[in-house]
């Protein structure tokens, strides 16, 4: 059975390829053009690398990676940086374009797929300017997001000679 219910709060509008997101703007530190990023050796695709802003080092990840968008996910064409604050510091998620900050009434879920990982990043949805959006959980993507590079680590490390 799915039920849900409506809030209105502030919400970080945005785009990766044709997919629109949204997140809670309290979880947004900052957004910058896409800074030089060092890539990182042998890591998960979703990890991008890492960039030095405003004095400190952040780990870069990728949304489209991270969404599973199977194409081109070359870097250059994720030109913005958004910068959250997770349990363990800031770290950056590359989109295409972030479009504004703006109170959305959204629909949040209480269905859940124990299955699908993503369902636990995913909240809702929401409509702006005719689009509809996903509502995003800051604190699951990066659980997510760890969970696939944990994995990959594991998986890189099991498959590598002694």
């Amino acid at each position: 059975m799915k039920s849900s219910s409506h809030f209105v709060e502030r919400y970080c509008v945005f785009r990766s390829d044709d997919r629109w997101y949204g997140m809670n703007a309290l979880a947004v530190r900052s957004v910058t053009p896409r800074p030089a990023i060092t890539p990182t050796p042998h890591s998960d695709p979703t990890i991008v690398g890492l960039c030095h802003l405003q004095n400190e080092f952040l780990p870069v990840l990728s949304m489209r990676s991270l969404t599973q968008i199977q194409y081109d996910t070359c870097p250059e064409t994720e030109p913005q940086l958004l910068v959250l604050l997770g349990p363990e510091g800031a770290w950056g998620l590359l989109i295409d374009q972030i479009e504004t900050l703006t109170e959305l009434e959204t629909s949040i879920s209480n269905f859940s797929n124990t299955e699908d990982k993503w369902n636990k990043v995913a909240l809702g949805s929401a409509s702006w300017k005719n689009e509809v959006l996903e509502i995003l959980d800051p604190s699951a993507l990066y659980e997510y997001a760890r969970s696939l590079t944990g994995s990959f680590w594991q998986n890189s490390h099991s498959t590598q000679p002694c």
